[in-house]
């Protein structure tokens, strides 16, 4: 059945997540600060405020870059909480902290609204590819009933427990792409330092059980040394990365994650940046 489904957020993920939405025959209305041709293009519906969005959605997801911008979302005058209505529905995307994700459903359910936990793993080329995949948490009965708006969005979607234990698996997700990144593009370093044609190595690698996801996916890029293609910025990756690691310091021992943010740290201020995550390979190779 098709819904009324709201983004706030259209940028590059919040696109991605409209395109196959629609794809799905539902009706998207969205709303970002700047103008909004693209989605327009794509059949979205344009709003002028987060209220508008929720004026006309039973399921609103939220996509932007942080949590002042997820409080601005909610809490402006013409915000979110000003207009939700008992029983919609805010599937929450953004990568937060577990702790975040809880205040923020607290005031969503004062409202009578509910609000799902739910950070995607996967870049916007992952999700046109249908590869994404939901961290579901929050109230699993609210996330059955809406399975098949979020498997429209991403195929793999999981329920991992309550509020907070999505972000939690996020952050996860996001220690260990760039754990096996590295891991990667060492492990090809090695290989071509004992001149092996890297992209053998790759196909060897990938089919065999020493293969990972990333060094299937991120890997062919180093073998091509062709990083244009990728997800974003390894920059970009480092700030998440950085939250993750800063926010899980005092916890316990993370040694594979500790030396990763260290290299990506001297890979940035090295200017390997505006390129792929897998670029760190390029930096390998002048050690």
């Amino acid at each position: 059945m098709a819904r009324n489904i709201g983004i706030i957020g259209v940028g590059r993920m919040g696109l991605a997540m409209a395109r196959n939405l629609i794809a799905q025959g539902h009706a998207v209305t969205g709303y970002r600060r700047s103008a909004m041709d693209d989605f327009i293009a794509a059949g979205g519906v344009p709003a002028t405020s987060p209220a508008a969005v929720a004026k006309t959605s039973d399921i609103i997801l939220t996509s932007v870059p942080n949590n002042d911008a997820v409080s601005d979302a909610l809490n402006r005058p013409d915000g979110l909480l000003s207009a939700l209505k008992p029983g919609q529905i805010i599937v929450e995307t953004t990568s937060l902290s577990p702790a975040d994700k809880r205040n923020h459903a607290v005031r969503i359910a004062a409202t009578g609204a509910f609000m799902l936990d739910c950070p995607i793993s996967g870049t916007p080329g992952m999700l046109d590819a249908g590869r994404g995949a939901f961290f579901i948490s929050g109230d699993r009965a609210v996330a059955d009933s809406i399975k098949v708006v979020l498997k429209a969005i991403c195929p793999r979607s999981t329920w991992v427990g309550d509020i907070g234990a999505g972000a939690a698996t996020k952050s996860v997700a996001t220690a260990l792409v760039a754990i096996h990144n590295l891991a990667a593009a060492e492990g090809l370093a090695m290989a071509m330092r004992e001149g092996g044609d890297i992209q053998a190595v790759h196909e060897a690698i990938s089919d065999s059980p020493a293969g990972s996801a990333m060094f299937e996916m991120r890997g062919a890029l180093m073998a091509q040394r062709d990083y244009a293609s990728g997800g974003g910025s390894i920059e970009g990756y480092l700030r998440g990365l950085g939250r993750v690691h800063d926010s899980v310091a005092d916890a316990g021992a993370t040694p594979l994650l500790d030396v990763t943010r260290k290299w990506y740290d001297d890979a940035v201020a090295a200017g390997h940046t505006g390129q792929d995550q897998a670029s760190i390979f390029e930096y390998l190779l002048e050690k």
